[in-house]
């Protein structure tokens, strides 16, 4: 099932309540980057608070850190455990999205916990280290890092190292497939599965869906984008680089890719583009579009069923793809 904007939006009845709060909070705090970082982190904090209640009970949540060859150097990490057994378990590595600038461990946590019990695999969440203060590429090699850990020493965190996967929304879609590209040129060809839920892959701004949804009315827009683009990196050469800006990478090899799409969302032609360019090298690729929501809908599962929805067919994927009964 593939993608697409659509030219007469249709808006979900129940985004309009959210959208409508989200837009009376963007016009109160004025222009992206008009704060310092720590102020976005607080207030991002604060809004995601709200899709973080109800919190369904799991078998095991454990943070700690992992020591890693990159210039963060301590990661810390949140382990998502759904079932009590003494087998190793897949595992799904999720990176956080937030622009590279804001986000952490807390960011997803009801998604994360939902995403677990329904698939029956484990999660792993990173807190990566941010923009603008870490530059790229510091994030994506605390990534990759993490990844390499897990399948070196993760059996002793109760993860099978054979059933791997790694996923993110939003820049964290974009460190995912980034992170698997760099596997896959080391020759590290291992991951089972990358889940991205609408990534921001390219900082082009000039697609349609950019020009339908990128004014700011539906939520995240194309000047809020390029602010994000602009913190992870400065050094606009830098954007033709593939580990930052994969729609430029050679998808050859690949593990199979799994995208999440909304319909009123100034991403989803990133999405779209990766998947035809997926498709002419013969490389697997599911695309599920959920008409009528905005960017960040699949964290907003508490408030729409259609995020609901989302979350379950998501864990579905997983389930199929890493051999969970």
């Amino acid at each position: 099932m593939s993608g697409g904007t659509e030219k007469e939006p249709y808006i979900d009845p129940q985004v309009e309540p959210l959208l409508q709060r989200m837009l009376e909070t963007m016009a109160e705090r004025g222009p992206m980057g008009s704060v310092s970082p720590a102020v976005m982190r607080q207030r991002f904090n604060e809004d995601v608070a709200g899709w973080n209640l109800d919190l369904p009970d799991i078998h095991k949540v454990e943070d700690f850190a992992i020591n890693c060859d990159c210039s963060a150097r301590i990661v810390p990490v949140r382990l998502y455990r759904p079932i009590d057994t003494d087998q190793a378990m897949p595992c799904l590595v999720f990176i956080h999205g937030g622009g590279w600038v804001v986000g952490d461990l807390e960011t997803n946590e009801r998604t994360l916990r939902c995403l677990a019990l329904a698939s029956g695999v484990s999660i792993l969440s990173i807190d990566y280290p941010l923009a603008p203060e870490n530059k790229f590429p510091a994030a994506l090699d605390c990534c990759v890092s993490v990844m390499r850990w897990l399948r070196e020493q993760g059996v002793d965190r109760g993860v099978d190292p054979d059933r791997l996967a790694i996923g993110g929304d939003s820049a964290g879609g974009n460190l995912a497939l980034a992170t698997a590209l760099d596997l896959r040129n080391a020759g590290e060809n291992w991951l089972q599965l990358a889940l991205l839920i609408y990534p921001a892959l390219s900082p082009n701004t000039n697609s349609l869906s950019h020009k339908l949804f990128g004014q700011g009315d539906y939520g995240l827009g194309s000047a809020a984008m390029e602010f994000f683009w602009g913190e992870y990196l400065p050094d606009k050469a830098a954007r033709d680089d593939p580990r930052a800006s994969p729609l430029l990478a050679n998808l050859d090899e690949l593990p199979p890719v799994y995208l999440v799409t909304g319909g009123l969302d100034a991403l989803t032609d990133d999405s779209n583009s990766l998947e035809n360019k997926l498709e002419a090298v013969g490389m697997p690729v599911m695309h599920r579009h959920y008409p009528g929501v905005v960017h960040g809908f699949f964290s907003m599962a508490l408030f729409l069923d259609v995020g609901q929805k989302a979350v379950a067919e998501a864990a579905t994927a997983l389930r199929e793809v890493l051999g969970t009964s």
